[in-house]
């Protein structure tokens, strides 16, 4: 009966995770971008090395916590609803189109991947 919970849980890690991380969504708009030359932290990670973006995506993270929880009890990965979220974000995340989930980007310039605003179109010359 416990594991009944895991679908609401589940429900509620998608809608909050579907609305909270889509670049142009009013809650994703206000949050900071935290981050240093190679780095940035939040609200997304990403790391630049080589000339390449290596972006964890919120899948990615989920998908570990999900795992570490089948090992590690006694703390807040034990609970039921807490695997629901977990599992919630994972299906979100990976319920994108393929182009959205990519994880190393040609383009290493952190600030047109972070802008809020669509890309100006190429002239044709």
């Amino acid at each position: 009966m416990e594991y009944l919970s895991i679908i609401p849980a589940t429900a509620l890690g998608f809608l909050t995770l579907k609305a909270t991380t889509h670049p142009q969504s009013r809650i994703r708009q206000k949050l900071p971008n935290i981050k240093t030359r190679r780095v940035q932290v939040f609200p997304v990670i990403r790391f630049y090395f080589f000339g390449r973006v290596i972006h964890l995506h919120h899948w990615i993270n989920f998908s570990i916590l999900l795992i570490l929880s089948i090992f590690v009890t006694g703390n807040i990965l034990d609970y039921v609803v807490t695997k629901g979220l977990l599992l919630g974000g994972i299906i979100q995340g990976l319920s994108l189109p393929g182009e959205h989930r990519k994880i190393v980007y040609k383009d290493f310039s952190i600030d047109r991947l972070t802008s809020t605003t669509p890309p100006l179109p190429r002239r044709r010359l």
